[in-house]
């Protein structure tokens, strides 16, 4: 088999989906992603004025796209990091923080919050990465609270002893950034590793219940607007999928029906792995079946909270030539966004790695980066731009009638707003929310 006959076995369902797919995905984007809003005008007397023309252009999106941040003044030069930042903000609204317990607390009571802490590699201190990110109005994510690994090695063999410094970390973290980082993976990854997995990461001794009373001690300290997140890998989010008896959804349902303030289920999505398991007759094909994704999205919504792909990696494979490689990974991010985004529950999209040879470990042989390793633009990079800042983007114009009133039409986000009137111009800035009547009226 060709390398290009590899790559059309790979992408057969999404070239040539069942029907009515691409027309879900169409309908589902203009229901759930954009919406209608109205402008209502008068003078000073209340009298409506009529011919007023409005000029809307969409500056933000409220659905997050997101990345890791963790690279964040990590590369060595000051001009590297200025083009990270400036090609994160291009196209990302929202960022994953490293909250790694073994990163964050490397002994006993040293925490790195500080901007003058410690220097670690992917680990920028959380104090400089969340004023960034509100400085830029992008909204941070704490990643994570307890994983039961990535902990400090100094962690007590004992989970009673565990369990007590667990709780003096969640209220420390609660007590600093509860009112700056409104969402957080609150366990991540119960499924997804036995302990003591690997010689370089910590393990931990953690309850049997463990993945409850942590979420029981985050509703403790954080604030009850906080969305408290459970996150886990790839395979057991997609693959062992049995409807309403898979292993993710039983988890959260349990969670649900015991009172736990579940705000969120993550999902990752790192396609690593041997390009032949993909192909058509691959045991792993199934990742780039519309039919099977929107299967799984429809059972994890019937739980009724957020969805988010938390963690994607597709990677440009190393058994293709580097061109079509990147022509792959470009194709297939623009399929499996357009899906996600269409999903009613979905609200975020979350990258991992922004930049080639960033990655964890041996992650770096797939360069699953929307960057190259010189922070130069992939036809990925370009094809998430045009999605976010040119597909899924409005700006439209639109005129008052006899009653002062218009009705417009865009994707729901943050807006910059002209009004002009008899040579008279107002500025200023508006949303356009899923969560708001979205009817102003104003006086002129």
């Amino acid at each position: 088999m060709t390398s290009r006959q590899l790559m059309d076995s790979i992408t057969r369902d999404m070239d040539h989906p069942r029907g009515g797919i691409e027309e879900r995905i169409e309908l589902d984007t203009r229901r759930h992603r954009m919406g209608w809003g109205r402008f209502v005008l008068s003078d000073v007397e209340g009298t409506p004025l009529k011919g007023a023309e409005l000029k809307l252009i969409q500056k933000r999106h409220e659905f997050l796209f997101g990345s890791n941040l963790f690279k964040l003044g990590d590369f060595r030069t000051d001009a590297e990091n200025e083009l990270y930042e400036k090609r994160f903000k291009k196209v990302f609204n929202h960022a994953s923080l490293p909250f790694y317990w073994d990163t964050m607390e490397p002994s006993p009571g040293k925490l790195r919050f500080a901007e003058d802490s410690q220097k670690i590699a992917r680990r920028p201190a959380t104090d400089f990465a969340v004023r960034w990110c509100h400085e830029n109005r992008i909204r941070p994510k704490g990643h994570w609270l307890f994983c039961d690994n990535f902990v400090p090695r100094w962690l007590p063999q004992n989970s009673r002893d565990l369990m007590i410094l667990l709780e003096e970390r969640i209220a420390t973290l609660a007590g600093r950034y509860g009112k700056t980082v409104t969402i957080w993976d609150t366990v991540n990854e119960a499924f997804s590793y036995p302990r003591f997995f690997s010689k370089t990461i910590g393990g931990s001794v953690t309850p049997q219940d463990y993945v409850y009373e942590v979420f029981r001690l985050a509703e403790k300290y954080f604030p009850n607007y906080t969305e408290l997140c459970y996150n886990d890998g790839t395979d057991i989010s997609f693959e062992p999928f049995h409807y309403s008896t898979s292993p993710v959804y039983l988890l959260a349902q349990n969670l649900l029906e015991r009172g736990v303030r579940l705000g969120g289920l993550g999902m990752q999505f790192h396609l690593y792995g041997e390009l032949n398991d993909f192909a058509s007759d691959g045991k792993r094909h199934f990742f780039f079946d519309p039919h099977h994704l929107f299967n799984v999205l429809d059972q994890y919504a019937l739980l009724g909270i957020p969805l988010h792909i938390t963690e994607i990696s597709l990677p440009t494979y190393p058994g293709l030539p580097r061109r079509e490689a990147e022509e792959l990974q470009a194709k297939v991010l623009r399929n499996f966004y357009r899906l996600w985004f269409s999903q009613k529950n979905m609200k975020s999209i979350v990258w991992w790695n922004l930049v080639d040879q960033t990655a964890y470990g041996d992650e770096n042989k797939f360069d699953a980066g929307l960057l190259g390793k010189n922070l130069e633009e992939k036809p990925a990079y370009r094809v998430l731009d045009d999605l976010v800042n040119r597909e899924w983007h409005t700006e439209c114009r639109v005129k008052t009638d006899e009653n002062g009133v218009a009705d417009w039409n865009g994707f729901y986000g943050d807006y910059d707003l002209e009004i002009t009137l008899n040579q008279t111009t107002v500025k200023r800035e508006i949303s356009l929310s899923s969560y708001s009547h979205n009817e102003l009226r104003l006086n002129l």
